[in-house]
């Protein structure tokens, strides 16, 4: 009998972080994506520890997993701005902090951009180290790959191993897989023999022990076009087959997978987990 892959939907804080967790098993998720403060601002007011215990203690008795933070949009730890450097690192350090006390599961975020592209890379390296060195806890940090647009970085799988590769306590961090900006970076998820062709990609340059999280939407750009749009699951140009090829497979289905399709209603939500969960074969 096919496992049933893990799955569940990224879920507003606005009615405090234990509402998010009520969203989450309102929906019938089996885990789910926050972010820990505003994301499009730089402002962190401190989270109270009896709003952090309730939290934890409600995702317990819900059993709920995984619990993933996702990093905020305005840090961008690959740049050469010293300025946006410091306040990147400074995020970073205090966001992972965050998912730490909350005993997430894991923390997402994007390397950044930098036309540079080694240069970017030995900047990430740094601002991660220096964050681990700071921040302790089980927390796994996991590296987004990305569309590949406008010199970011991570649209390649060689480039999410250097970037594992320079982290000095490389068991705490692993690759968060968007199926949507890997399908924009080039790599075919629509059909079976892409996917082969990815997974044993990701084998043979990451290791699939490494790759612990799915992003799971569908791609509004093309193949190749470096283009950033999720889209609602087999609405894109990834499609259902190449959906269907992931949650039957016996070792990708063993990783959980975070919706971020779009959102205009809470049936979108729904509807999207439906699909997923429709595609696995009995």
């Amino acid at each position: 009998m096919i496992k049933m892959i893990k799955l569940g939907v990224h879920v507003s804080i606005a009615k405090g972080l234990a509402g998010a967790v009520d969203q989450a098993h309102a929906l019938g998720c089996d885990g789910f994506q926050i972010f820990v403060a505003n994301p499009r601002g730089w402002a962190r007011k401190p989270l109270a520890d009896n709003e952090i215990e309730l939290f934890k203690n409600k995702r317990k008795a819900l059993n709920l997993w995984p619990v993933v933070v996702h990093l905020a949009y305005l840090p961008n730890p690959a740049t050469d701005d010293p300025e946006l450097y410091q306040k990147s690192l400074l995020t970073l350090a205090e966001e992972f902090n965050r998912a730490n006390l909350l005993e997430a599961d894991f923390f997402v975020f994007h390397p950044g951009k930098n036309k540079a592209r080694q240069k970017g890379i030995e900047r990430v390296i740094n601002a991660v180290n220096l964050v681990l060195e700071k921040v302790p806890g089980s927390t796994l940090m996991l590296f987004e790959n990305q569309a590949g647009a406008g010199g970011e970085l991570a649209g390649s799988l060689e480039t999410l191993r250097e970037l594992i590769a320079g982290v000095g306590q490389a068991q705490r961090v692993g690759i968060c897989f968007d199926t949507c900006h890997a399908f924009a970076a080039g790599y075919d998820l629509s059909r079976r023999q892409g996917w082969e062709r990815t997974l044993e990609d990701l084998k043979r340059i990451i290791g699939i022990e490494k790759v612990k999280l799915f992003h799971l939407n569908d791609s509004l750009g093309a193949l190749g076009s470096h283009s950033d749009r999720h889209q609602h699951i087999g609405a894109g140009n990834i499609g259902l087959a190449g959906f269907e090829y992931l949650v039957n497979h016996p070792e990708l289905n063993q990783i959980p997978g975070i919706l971020e399709t779009p959102q205009k209603s809470r049936d979108d939500d729904l509807k999207n987990l439906a699909v997923l969960r429709g595609l696995v074969k009995s």
